[in-house]
């Protein structure tokens, strides 16, 4: 399986190699999914392959990994002047996409041209959706981008929305049912917020090794499990 990190905050490239790696200076001859999509270098020169140790009940795995450094932010702006800069990481994944049964994509939290880059590479769609008026409003608005896209990317569909960072509170119930009614089937197991998260990521775990029997740990398993059962059908 290959990660993208398509995200300029660089998060998911953070908690696999380190702050110092995503917002530190700039490796010398190390590449990142900047140079990959600006069509400087080319995706397999730029991916690193992670042994990821076992941890109590997790088993050990094998990941290839795209990073990111914060300065993938400049191509927000230069990808604006680009020739076909909606199509750059399509082409920079195209000679590569047959060497992995799963690519995911990491997507910024906005509708920039990294992401339009994404779903123009991609064949599905999970949306992850905390609870509020402002994440349904911008969930309204990403279904309406993906139907544009839809028009030359005609494989693209949305696989699944997901509640997350909910909680026992009105707003999250009323948040759930508004997604519901707009998205049928293709509500996806709810996340609940739980602090273990956060604690996770401080200590450089993933939840499944830092509290996969909890709320969160199950949670997380649970939505796996549906995807994967969702993916088979």
């Amino acid at each position: 399986m290959l990660l993208v990190d398509a995200d300029p905050q660089a998060n998911a490239t953070m908690a696999f190699l380190g702050r110092p790696f995503a917002a530190g200076p700039r490796q010398p001859g190390v590449d990142t999914a900047y140079e990959v999509i600006m069509g400087q270098t080319q995706a397999g020169q730029a991916i690193q392959t992670l042994d990821l140790p076992a941890n109590g009940e997790v088993p050990g795995a094998c990941l290839d990994l795209l990073p990111a450094h914060i300065d993938l932010a400049e191509a927000e702006i230069e990808l604006v002047m680009a020739f076909e800069r909606e199509r750059k990481m399509r082409q920079a994944l195209e000679p590569i996409r047959d060497s992995y049964h799963y690519i995911i994509i990491d997507c910024p939290p906005s509708l920039g041209q990294l992401t339009l880059n994404a779903l123009m590479a991609a064949t599905e769609v999970i949306i992850p959706v905390d609870p509020g008026v402002f994440p349904l409003a911008g969930l309204g608005l990403l279904r309406r981008t993906i139907e544009m896209v839809k028009r030359v990317n005609p494989d693209l569909h949305i696989s699944g929305v997901v509640p997350s960072r909910a909680s026992r509170t009105t707003l999250t119930r009323v948040s759930r049912e508004q997604i519901e009614e707009a998205f049928g089937d293709l509500l996806l197991p709810v996340i609940p917020q739980r602090v273990a998260v956060g604690e996770g990521q401080m200590v450089g775990q993933d939840i499944f090794a830092y509290d996969g029997k909890g709320a969160a740990g199950l949670a997380f398993a649970d939505l796996v499990g549906e995807v994967m059962r969702r993916g088979q059908e």
